[in-house]
């Protein structure tokens, strides 16, 4: 075997061995409900930003699930440390820093939190809310330059009492542990996307704007279409499934995630469509087989919905999918007929394109997968389109 066939083996053999995971913002403790079933089910690890002592000893209060879940191996606190402390990630925290401050400073944010607190007043300071408008970070997760520029802004607070810890002014606080999330994942070790249930904070993580101002993705949204466990499933019943049934759901999982990479290497609209119909088809049987499944283990489930960002290779397409922001149309909008395999439901395959900061190109452009996810989580039942 050549030098070079022996090189992509092992890289091969290195990316088929890295776990899947998904990191979840704003918040440390996940929901528990159905972004927890969903996210177990779906993905080879789940994580969330813990802060460690310096004895490794986790300094947030974890719920009884996610600390089952570590015993079984299916979650992983990463650590803010990495980023905000670590020389190596020097370039990444700065980057971070920037968009923060930025972000906080900017009028749409200002005017997010105004409406969160319903207050007509030009300015929010820490001092004059309390109660659930306050959110605690600590020290671990933020350096001493940040925490000034936030208390010159009036949003963050030390408490005498307690110095490891930073009380924020809530909405600063979860806008701060989205863009942490992000980058937190480009510097992980394992093949990381960050996940939310959060819509207004994936739209800060990434803004919306202008042509001249960003560059096109794909945001690729399934709709009332992927099987989950019902919110009174038992997560050792999940995982009892992916152990057992690992090759029916890998199966499954690789249709989803070999559609995304083909999106992302289509060349032209002729191409993307019928990649899409021919994703459309498989879809179906896909989703027969896994609701089979899932009922032969007694796992109740529902079909729900999730959207992933998903960045262009071909300049040409890039320029197709401009053409059709510009012009405010859809790439794709296919309807999922569900009734043949017994399922009263209806859903879509949607793709549209959106412009997002030019500051996340280098992110989208190192993956071929997709770089965000958001789950909706509508309720249970028919979906008339």
């Amino acid at each position: 075997m050549a030098l070079g066939e022996k090189l992509l083996t092992a890289l091969e053999e290195i990316t088929t061995n890295m776990k899947r995971t998904i990191l979840y913002y704003p918040t440390i403790d996940i929901p528990r409900k159905s972004w927890l079933r969903h996210a177990l089910l779906y993905w080879d690890e789940i994580s969330s930003i813990v802060p460690k002592s310096y004895d490794d000893r986790i300094l947030n209060e974890l719920s009884p699930d996610i600390h089952y879940l570590i015993g079984e191996g299916q979650f992983r606190a990463i650590k803010p440390e990495d980023l905000v402390y670590q020389q190596d990630n020097w370039e990444a925290f700065h980057q971070f820093k920037d968009e923060f401050i930025q972000t906080v400073q900017s009028p749409v944010f200002q005017q997010f939190v105004k409406r969160q607190h319903k207050s007509g007043s030009s300015r929010i300071h820490i001092d004059k809310i309390g109660g659930n408008d306050v959110a605690r970070i600590h020290n671990n997760k933020m350096t001493d330059g940040i925490f000034h520029f936030l208390q010159q802004e009036g949003l963050a607070k030390r408490e005498n009492r307690q110095y490891d810890w930073v009380s924020f002014e809530k909405t600063t606080a979860l806008l701060y542990m989205s863009l942490l999330a992000k980058y937190l994942a480009d510097i992980d070790s394992e093949q990381t996307t960050i996940g939310t249930d959060y819509a207004a904070y994936e739209k800060f993580n990434f803004k919306r704007v202008k042509e001249k101002d960003g560059f096109p993705v794909v945001s690729f949204n399934l709709d009332n279409v992927l099987p989950t466990p019902k919110d009174n499933v038992p997560l050792e019943k999940i995982l009892d499934f992916k152990r057992k049934r690992k090759q029916n759901l890998l199966h499954f999982k690789k249709h989803l995630s070999d559609f995304q990479v083909k999106v992302s290497k289509t060349k032209s609209q002729a191409e993307l469509k019928e990649v899409a119909i021919t994703f459309q088809e498989g879809l179906v049987t896909g989703v027969e087989d896994l609701k089979a499944v899932l009922g032969d283990a007694k796992i109740d489930s529902g079909l729900k919905s999730f959207k992933s960002l998903i960045n262009l290779k071909s300049p040409t397409m890039l320029a197709t999918a401009g053409a059709f922001l510009n012009n405010k149309l859809e790439l794709i909008n296919l309807p999922v007929d569900f009734t043949a395999i017994g399922l009263t439901a209806m859903g879509a395959i949607e793709l549209t394109c959106n412009y997002i900061e030019l500051r996340n190109k280098q992110r989208a452009k190192e993956r071929e997968s997709p770089f965000s996810y958001i789950y909706q989580a509508q309720k249970y039942g028919l979906v008339h389109r």
